[in-house]
């Protein structure tokens, strides 16, 4: 169990931007910080997501349904990563081009709404993470991070999101979909869609938590080994994936290990 004082801290510090506005994906960080400043600064807070081809779309309709039955304030932003300078070409600040575009559509967010901070979902185990272009570009354009600042780890998040009845409370790790494609190797809206289709065939068969990593013709899946024997015994999975494109399927026998790209 973590420790009282971090979210009786965490509140205190949203209480005093008096208003806040949530940079929110529907991850287990974002939605148990939307969760605490609605409890705190009620209509004063307000989520804004940012909707485009890199967010799938069942976890944009999961990301929705969250808001809509905590009863917060929302805004839903249409965004074109393909519209960023230095996104498709996929190198190692890719994020730092894509978070840098997202905040100034959240930010313009916040003026309209007369909130004069925005907060990102960053907790104390990002920020001590070596590769986080993404921290880079909130830090330039004052993003604050109070789940970092008040020392809220994952596991932290976790466990107070379960005690508060937050359903993410056991969401398995996600990313933007461009994370599925090697550095270097050009971001393309029909890439994103082959990855997200092709994990779309792993979650409908209740399989949550994998990744399906692009490398040309080749898709490799990463799974939790508790999927192993489920994946190599359904001819039809390989072969539903083949159908978007890939000439072979194969499965990553050290299992899912997020940044794995990287």
């Amino acid at each position: 169990m973590p420790e009282v004082n971090k979210l009786d801290r965490l509140r205190s510090r949203i209480a005093g931007c008096e208003s806040l506005c949530v940079a929110y994906s529907g991850g287990v960080d974002s939605s148990f910080l939307v969760h605490v400043a609605y409890e705190t600064l009620g209509d004063k807070a307000l989520a804004a997501l940012i909707d485009s081809p890199v967010l799938a779309r069942r976890d944009k309709d999961a990301a929705v349904e969250i808001l809509e039955r905590l009863g917060v304030r929302y805004e839903i932003v249409e965004e074109d990563p393909f519209a960023s300078p230095g996104f498709a070409d996929n190198s190692k600040m890719r994020c730092y081009f894509c978070k840098k575009n997202n905040y100034t559509l959240i930010m313009d967010v916040a003026r309209r709404n007369g909130i004069r901070y925005v907060a990102d979902g960053q907790n104390a185990d990002d920020a001590l993470s070596e590769h986080r272009p993404g921290i880079k570009a909130g830090k330039e354009m004052g993003v604050i991070s109070p789940l970092a600042e008040c020392g809220l780890t994952k596991e932290d998040i976790r466990a107070y999101s379960k005690l508060m009845g937050v359903t993410t409370w056991n969401k398995p790790a996600n990313a933007c979909l461009s994370s599925r494609i090697p550095y270097g190797s050009t971001i393309t809206p029909e890439k994103l869609a082959a990855v997200e289709a092709a994990e779309e065939v792993l979650r409908e068969r209740g399989m949550e938590g994998c990744r399906v990593r692009w490398h040309g013709t080749i898709a490799r899946i990463e799974a939790p080994r508790e999927y192993f024997n489920a994946i190599l015994g359904a001819q039809e999975i390989a072969e539903r994936i083949k159908s978007l494109g890939f000439k072979y399927i194969t499965l990553d026998l050290e299992g899912f290990r997020s940044g794995s790209m990287n």
